[in-house]
């Protein structure tokens, strides 16, 4: 609820005393500062802009169009729907928060959210058992709430989806044990890094939204459906996790498995890594910006795969304000490559999409696909870095085959 006076609009638990706008302000720096932010221009823009707007009692003039005028310098007139650049930003920024404080929350006095279907941003006061304490916490009257479970949602929908993974691992590895030797030989050569890695391998999966357990309606974007506050496992991710523990299960290759937003540096410091998803997946989209084939995200909704060495040619893309159920095709990229941030081989699983990441896990488990891979390949490629985009063809609901369109080694 909102209480208008004198021409101001507050926000709901907004700060009422020097002290506590100190404490949001001090929070909004440590947010933007932070790796989950400063890698960008659209989104610390958007967040500050919201938030200071809210702190001088001025929600009531934070509609989307107002926002595309003031911080992304849209024309007055402009086409809202034509242009969701406002929208989308808004759901990264959410991602991004809920990631900061999954990450940072332990010893956040205030939290700032910016909740779904608005642009007026929420103050909470985190619950004395959700902090550490801090010294420069002072009193507070702002409303109090307590952290979502989001670790107790999670933990129940990976075990509703044990049995699943365990069954589909368990296929996994008895297609891959029936697979031809040449295929074979293929297998070992591109995952032989992270076999002979002493280390048990982690795999970090992309997680996303409750919602999307839910069949997308018609109206469902694409966007919409890949937008991510808070976390679950999606099929789309469970089915490449399975075809990929089946290849480690089949070579006894030890590995363990983590959430994209409560994985840190430190976890894959030292360690062979295996990254499932990419926009719902932080570490995939720091890791792969520095490679050739990269994802990228223009304002006007299209979703890329560009080309470092030719960014205009490709045309691998998901325009993602079309409705979900109309896409029909969905790229990926697939490499494993040394990162000088871990110091160890990191292997990427990767799609535009749902159907791309799926399709992508099928190509790395499948002989038929490393074989074909394996005979464009320069000799010696086993001892390089190689990256490979791939294409899949949506059929109905489900990711159709992997397609090989182009692979470098470097």
């Amino acid at each position: 609820m909102q209480a208008q006076g004198n021409g101001h609009t507050e926000t709901p638990g907004a700060p009422v005393s020097f002290e506590e706008r100190e404490l949001v302000q001090r929070e909004l720096e440590a947010i933007v500062s932070s790796y989950h932010f400063k890698g960008s221009k659209r989104y610390p823009a958007l967040l500050k802009y919201v938030v200071e707007a809210a702190l001088d009692k001025r929600a009531g003039d934070l509609k989307e169009r107002t926002l595309g005028v003031e911080v992304f310098g849209r024309d007055p007139d402009y086409d809202t729907n034509a242009d969701p650049v406002v929208r989308i930003s808004a759901g990264e920024v959410r991602k991004r928060l809920a990631q900061f404080y999954h990450e940072n929350g332990q010893h956040s006095n205030v939290q700032i959210e910016l909740p779904l279907g608005s642009y007026v941003p929420e103050f909470l006061m985190r619950s004395a058992e959700a902090i550490l304490p801090r010294a420069d916490a002072g009193p507070s009257t702002m409303a109090e709430k307590p952290a979502r479970p989001h670790r107790r949602l999670l933990r129940g929908i990976l075990a509703g989806l044990a049995a699943a993974l365990l069954a589909g691992a368990a296929i996994a590895m008895y297609v891959y044990r029936q697979a031809p030797d040449k295929g074979e030989d293929a297998t070992l050569k591109l995952w032989g890094p992270l076999f002979n890695s002493p280390r048990p391998v982690l795999i970090v999966l992309g997680t996303t939204h409750p919602s999307n357990m839910q069949p997308p309606s018609q109206e469902t974007t694409f966007r919409e459906h890949l937008d991510n506050p808070y976390h679950h496992v999606s099929v789309s991710i469970a089915k490449a996790l399975a075809h990929l523990s089946g290849v480690l299960d089949g070579h006894k290759k030890a590995y363990e498995v983590k959430e994209s937003p409560e994985t840190t540096l430190t976890d894959i410091r030292s360690r062979p890594i295996i990254l499932i998803g990419a926009l719902n997946n932080d570490w995939t989209l720091r890791l792969t910006a520095p490679l050739r084939f990269h994802f990228t995200f223009a304002p006007d909704g299209t979703q890329s795969i560009d080309d470092a060495t030719n960014p205009r040619s490709t045309g691998w893309e998901v325009d993602s304000s079309r409705p979900y159920l109309s896409i029909t095709t969905d790229y990926a990229i697939v490499a494993r490559y040394f990162d000088p941030t871990t110091e160890c081989p990191v292997m990427v699983v990767a799609g535009i999409g749902p159907y791309g990441t799926e399709a992508a896990g099928e190509f790395l488990q499948s002989p038929e696909h490393l074989a074909e891979l394996a005979a464009r390949m320069p000799r010696g490629w086993e001892n390089k870095n190689i990256e490979v985009v791939i294409k899949t063809n949506v059929i109905g609901t489900n990711a159709g085959p992997p397609v090989l369109l182009s692979a470098v080694t470097w």
